[in-house]
């Protein structure tokens, strides 16, 4: 059965693909692809994945370093959301994003990953990417119908 980690490590994938697509095209779609998959990833993370993290000792400083990372990718992603592709800024922002979202991917799959895993059960890493699949689905729900997030 699939695994918290397994999940992450697709989707970090995917969003590295994206980032690298929206440097190379410059494009506001490209752009918002990446807003789309980052979103529902980050808020997933801080809701499932962390939380349990965030209860073991030797995990709580690189969870608060995590959560630091989520908020400058938030930030950059709100003032690009902002700005027009015709903005002299446009790729160099795009670009401060993806160095920023790839140093966080590789922190968190290096330095989280390794020491979650030593620590936390394979069930216990099971039943968390079933609750993360449940949550990104009722969080793409609510975009899709205009629902409130909670």
């Amino acid at each position: 059965m699939e695994t918290i980690y397994d999940i992450l490590k697709e989707e970090h994938e995917q969003m590295s693909d994206l980032l690298r697509q929206a440097l190379q095209d410059g494009s506001k779609v490209s752009f918002f692809k990446v807003k789309l998959k980052a979103d529902p990833h980050m808020m997933g993370e801080e809701r499932i994945f962390y939380p349990v993290l965030e209860e073991i000792n030797e995990l709580r400083e690189l969870m608060s370093q995590a959560h630091k990372e989520h908020d400058e990718a938030k930030t950059l992603i709100f003032e690009i959301e902002g700005m027009d592709e015709i903005n002299e800024k446009w790729a160099s922002k795009i670009n401060e994003l993806k160095q920023s979202i790839e140093h966080h991917i590789e922190e968190e799959e290096s330095k989280v990953f390794e020491k979650a895993r030593n620590i936390l059960s394979q069930e216990k890493a099971e039943e968390m990417a079933q609750q993360y699949i449940e949550f990104k689905r009722s969080y793409m729900n609510r975009i899709e119908t205009g629902g409130p997030f909670v």
